[in-house]
């Protein structure tokens, strides 16, 4: 049966300085500074405009309950801080205030409560919204990839060097489709990018035509992957398996045997480093969109992150200038925006025995399967080491 709202429930909610308080109405006053000089004998004043008058804003905050004297000094401290802040005003929005003067009134009645009538005045100095830390990991992420492809280029090739070198690609394209099965992503999101694979392999031969042609449908493979755990609402206990798999195939080096004339081939050899590094460089752009999601577990969000970071890590000595500044932009943008969130320390042991996977997880009380994607388990029968619950 649902309950009537209460009188506490129908007021406005406000905040500064991240201080949530409850509003019952608000007064605003403006104006302009007019000098009105009159004169004796004349019918018609002049008026001197000296500009507009800064803005008052009045909110009244209430504090209800038996506890409401605690946060009432809560709050009084963060009118008290020196300097400008925003405040979310409930009628008139975000607002760059100062608070300038405040009164307090308290009473008994309804179980106890208090007032507190503030009045802010402008800020003063221009500012400009923060940023959203997430949102500037996506975009230092889209402008290493931006970097990537834009700075692919391959040397022209022999018929039979453009052979040799289309099915070396081949190859490590399947590399990858098999690299992305073990890393048991939903069915799905699996299926469009072996889709993808699929259709990148089948169209070798066309999109190396024009180097940047296979760069651009190498990057829409990239953004699928990324942005495919999003979309099939990935969990995040899965996210450090998936992000620990893209970067593992992100750094890995599959060579290719070269025979006959191939092997001599200087311009292939080339061609072939170049698209190794492509394919590299924006496989970890895709682990980092991967890696980019609320956790609910430091464990997890550390362990998805030291895998991106380390993978970016492995490939800056060998990046060129453009790639290499994109790429530390990058990682420090992800690192930033993954260790501002607030998360408690998961419970862990260390274990010195081997134990299994599903003793552990009951121990640690958690579910075998999120045990096996937090503590990326290698093999569930002989545990050992730290484990996080």
């Amino acid at each position: 049966m649902a309950t009537e709202p209460t009188w506490t429930d129908r007021m406005s909610r406000a905040s500064f300085r991240g201080f949530e308080f409850l509003s019952d109405s608000h007064d605003a006053k403006g104006g302009r500074r007019l000098v009105v000089n009159e004169y004796p004998g004349a019918d018609v004043p002049m008026v001197q405009d000296l500009g507009g008058k800064a803005w008052d804003w009045k909110l009244n905050a209430y504090f209800i309950g038996p506890n409401y004297d605690l946060e009432r000094n809560g709050f009084l401290a963060k009118l008290a801080e020196p300097g400008a802040d925003w405040l979310t005003h409930p009628w008139l929005g975000l607002l760059w205030v100062r608070a300038h003067n405040w009164s307090m009134h308290e009473s008994t009645d309804k179980g106890g409560y208090g007032t507190v009538a503030i009045e802010f005045v402008p800020g003063g100095e221009s500012v400009q919204p923060t940023p959203d830390r997430v949102d500037v990991a996506f975009d230092r992420t889209r402008k290493l990839a931006d970097a990537v492809e834009e700075g692919f280029a391959l040397k022209p090739m022999s018929a039979a060097g453009m052979t040799s070198f289309i099915a070396a690609v081949q190859q490590k394209l399947e590399v990858l489709r098999q690299a992305i099965s073990l890393a048991t992503l939903p069915l799905t999101w699996a299926n469009q990018i072996k889709g993808l694979i699929a259709g990148v392999k089948g169209d070798l031969a066309t999109l190396m035509g024009m180097p940047a042609a296979y760069a651009s449908a190498f990057r829409g493979l990239a953004n699928a992957l990324g942005g495919g755990a999003d979309s099939s609402d990935l969990a995040d206990t899965d996210r450090p398996r998936v992000v620990s798999r893209l970067a593992k195939a992100a750094t890995a080096k599959s060579a290719v045997a070269l025979t006959g004339v191939a092997a001599t081939d200087s311009a292939l050899r080339y061609n072939l480093i170049q698209e190794e590094a492509l394919r590299s460089r924006l496989l970890v752009t895709a682990a980092a969109q991967v890696a980019m999601a609320d956790y609910r577990s430091e464990a997890d969000r550390d362990a998805a992150l030291d895998s991106v970071v380390s993978a970016i890590d492995t490939l800056l000595p060998g990046l060129p200038d453009p790639v290499f500044q994109a790429a530390v932009a990058a990682r420090a943008s992800l690192i930033e925006a993954l260790l501002a969130q607030d998360l408690k320390p998961a419970t862990y042991r260390d274990v010195t025995a081997p134990l299994p996977a599903i003793v552990l997880a009951h121990r640690l009380g958690v579910d075998e399967a999120v045990f096996l994607a937090r503590n990326a388990v290698r093999h569930p029968l002989f545990v050992r080491g730290r484990v996080y619950g």
